[in-house]
């Protein structure tokens, strides 16, 4: 009986240590499951009921609302990207919610293929209840060559290479 009780105490480890991490932390896990292909182990990062979203111009689309859900998504995601790779280029969280800028690369018939996009998470008790995506655009290499270098400052960046806001501008407002 001693056996059972070890391996049920066991198993309860990864959990407990998730628990105590801090939400970028949480985040950084989920990530490095994804690189690893690791579907359970995302989802152990994951409430019952965790929402993955995308937004798309005014709308948000719901793409899975539970853990069963999105198991079923990613697998079949890493069915197609069978070498999907995500590198979190930047990072930044806020209370129990963080936002990162992703890059992610697959290779197609021997091209090297990237996208980014940006990633909203929301942490709930210790785990992802939610996160949505804004649309995947191509990587901003001033973003890539900063994060990397990390020396770089947003005044040394030529003006012709910003990449345009895709919705407009932010206009400045008095209250």
């Amino acid at each position: 009986m001693k056996p059972y009780l070890l391996a049920a105490t066991l198993s309860l480890l990864p959990f407990t240590a998730m628990a105590n991490q801090t939400s970028t932390e949480i985040v950084e896990g989920f990530i490095a499951a994804y690189n690893s292909h690791d579907v359970k182990q995302m989802v152990q990062y994951t409430t019952h009921d965790v929402r993955w979203m995308h937004v798309t111009g005014t709308k948000v689309e719901v793409e899975t609302s539970s853990q069963e859900e999105f198991a079923a998504a990613m697998s079949d995601y890493f069915e197609t990207l069978k070498d999907a790779n995500a590198t979190i280029l930047k990072m930044i969280d806020s209370g129990n919610y963080v936002s990162t800028v992703e890059r992610v690369t697959w290779d197609n018939d021997g091209e090297l293929l990237s996208q980014c996009s940006i990633g909203n998470f929301h942490i709930k008790n210790g785990k992802l209840a939610e996160f949505w995506y804004l649309p995947a655009h191509a990587c901003d290499e001033i973003t890539i060559e900063a994060n990397a270098e990390e020396a770089k400052t947003a005044d040394s960046v030529e003006p012709e290479t910003l990449v345009n806001p895709e919705i407009g501008e932010l206009q400045e407002t008095q209250q």
